[in-house]
């Protein structure tokens, strides 16, 4: 029964949806190949939707247009299987094609990257950093107080000239402190919990603090340089502003390269072709879904 069901369907004629002068056409099956890779319901949806349609027979088109030109310079030869499917095949010249054009971009960005850059200094901000060292008293085995009174006892053998690196080795409960002698290196005050950057940021160059109080337990802390906030220097950021100006030209160039071959070769969809495929394959998926 189920058979004889499948007999029934009506095969849909070949129809040409899209055409141009120079030749070129995109049949219904070259539109059945494309919805067989979605599902039914993602069909459906195209089908019902006569723009988003339109927009992928007009890339349907432009895929074998541009693999045609890809075959005509030989593009076709760096490595391409004939025996690939129609589909797959235009989708690589199509990419070779574009991959071509978008290489042969030889313009030098380096001066309008520098234009860019002194224009937008503003986006390009480096936070003001310090290096500083700090010796910790945790209050993980202290109370309080006792690490209170502790890291005011240090404090006091720094005051009165005592090494800042010896005694953070020798009594900071900072686990890296016995390879880095309390040196925290250069870090923002993001990188570091609110209490301890508040007050290393306002301190001066030499100086060392009051004992400071964070979840951790007590910090003595030692700044050692200041670095202002600035801009990043342009050979940082030269790279990623020329990326960006060539993805701009880019987008631009082949949104033209696409519309020429459309005006050229006088691309027309074939409304009424298209909307009698969209009812016929509609009622076709209709009926598959009611045998299921």
């Amino acid at each position: 029964m189920i058979i004889a069901l499948c007999y029934g369907f009506t095969a849909i004629a070949q129809a040409e949806l899209v055409t141009d002068k120079q030749g070129h056409q995109i049949s219904n099956n070259n539109l059945e190949v494309l919805l067989e890779t979605a599902p039914v319901d993602a069909q459906k949806k195209l089908l019902n939707n006569k723009a988003q349609l339109n927009e992928q027979l007009e890339q349907l088109y432009l895929r074998k247009v541009v693999a045609e030109m890809a075959v005509n310079e030989g593009l076709d030869k760096q490595g391409l299987n004939v025996e690939r499917l129609e589909a797959v095949r235009n989708n690589a010249l199509f990419a070779l094609k574009l991959d071509a054009l978008r290489k042969s971009n030889n313009k030098d960005y380096t001066k309008y990257a520098q234009q860019l850059y002194f224009a937008n200094q503003a986006d390009y901000p480096v936070a003001a950093r310090v290096d500083a060292a700090h010796i910790l008293i945790s209050t993980k085995k202290l109370s309080d107080a006792e690490a209170l009174a502790k890291a005011g006892e240090i404090r006091q053998q720094l005051m009165q000239g005592a090494n800042f690196n010896e005694l953070a080795l020798k009594e900071s409960d900072d686990k890296t402190a016995k390879n880095n002698k309390g040196e925290l290196g250069v870090f923002t005050s993001k990188q570091m919990v609110k209490p301890f950057s508040d007050v290393v940021f306002a301190m001066q160059v030499g100086e060392i603090s009051e004992p400071v109080k964070t979840k951790y337990g007590y910090h003595l802390i030692k700044l050692n340089k200041i670095m202002p906030a600035g801009v990043k220097p342009f050979d940082e950021v030269k790279a990623d502003i020329i990326n960006k100006l060539k993805e701009k030209d880019w987008v631009t160039a082949r949104t033209a390269f696409f519309a020429q071959i459309v005006k050229e070769n006088e691309m027309q969809i074939k409304e009424l072709a298209v909307d009698e495929f969209v009812v016929k394959k509609l009622d076709e998926l209709e009926s598959k879904a009611t045998i299921k």
